[in-house]
């Protein structure tokens, strides 16, 4: 039979069906024995974060395990806990009660519960934002279809299509610190250069380039030639070598090649129109 039509094969179910019931912040514990500290300023903002901005479309069920004779302890959703206690208005918390259990029990649901979450990166969060609205996605993607770029669906470089971009955390930041114009002329820039490639390096290639454009100044026709005078592939792995040789970062390594290159291609040939 074909992989479609083949039988998914499954484990036995382990467990009881868990009890989903509210219960009282009072009764909460959480045992620090495998529980990661949330003494420290990560946790702590996190925390001041969710407390002065709570929103119960946000506050999934905390996974609370019933120790006999002990009480319940949380296993999952501690910051949560923490957010509440801090606000005062809050007496209650949804829970998903998984049974009788201990210490040992419950670490060993923690490290599962943790294994098996998948964090969203940035280009799940910009997707999410864009399609909720929000101000700065909003704007971000005006200047990546300008460009006559589009968004990528997925990191998967491989079934990427022409014009695809997913390196949208970087766009973010350099947008946040520098602005629309500079960062639609770096998208516009990466485009040109590239146009009908699929952009594997453009992340890469970007973060040089962005700020290599603050420093020159209006120079883009120059700057597309430059670019495009390479593959990709080659530039990414000067960019490496920079990065190995120096022990910096790829970013900072990526504007140092550019800023190299721009350099040398202006000290030889300085009629190539601006």
């Amino acid at each position: 039979r074909s992989q479609q039509t083949r039988r998914f094969l499954v484990n036995p179910i382990r467990g009881r069906r868990p009890v989903l019931q509210n219960c009282t912040i009072a009764e909460l514990s959480v045992d620090p024995s495998y529980q990661r500290s949330i003494e420290n300023g990560g946790s702590q903002a996190l925390i001041r974060a969710i407390a002065r901005d709570w929103d119960w479309a946000l506050c999934q069920p905390l996974v609370v395990a019933q120790r006999p004779g002990d009480g319940l302890f949380v296993v999952d959703g501690q910051h949560r806990l923490a957010a509440a206690r801090l606000r005062r208005d809050i007496y209650d918390l949804p829970c998903v009660i998984i049974g009788q259990s201990g210490p040992a029990e419950e670490a060993a649901a923690f490290v599962a519960l943790n294994r098996k979450r998948k964090s969203l990166g940035a280009l799940d969060l910009f997707k999410a934002a864009l399609a909720g609205g929000d101000e700065e996605a909003c704007a971000v993607m005006v200047l990546v279809e300008r460009a006559g770029l589009t968004l990528a669906p997925h990191t998967n470089q491989r079934s990427w299509k022409p014009g695809a971009i997913a390196n949208i955390g970087g766009i973010q930041r350099f947008y946040r610190a520098h602005g629309g114009r500079v960062t639609g002329r770096a998208l516009c820039i990466l485009a040109r250069a590239f146009a009908g490639a699929v952009l594997r390096y453009g992340g890469t290639l970007f973060a040089g380039l962005a700020p290599l454009l603050v420093e020159l100044g209006a120079r883009d026709e120059l700057l597309v030639m430059l670019l495009a005078g390479m593959e990709q592939e080659e530039w990414f792995r000067e960019i490496a070598a920079v990065e190995a040789r120096d022990g910096i970062h790829r970013n900072r390594a990526a504007l140092q090649v550019l800023r190299a290159a721009w350099a040398e291609a202006t000290d030889e040939d300085e009629e190539v129109p601006a």
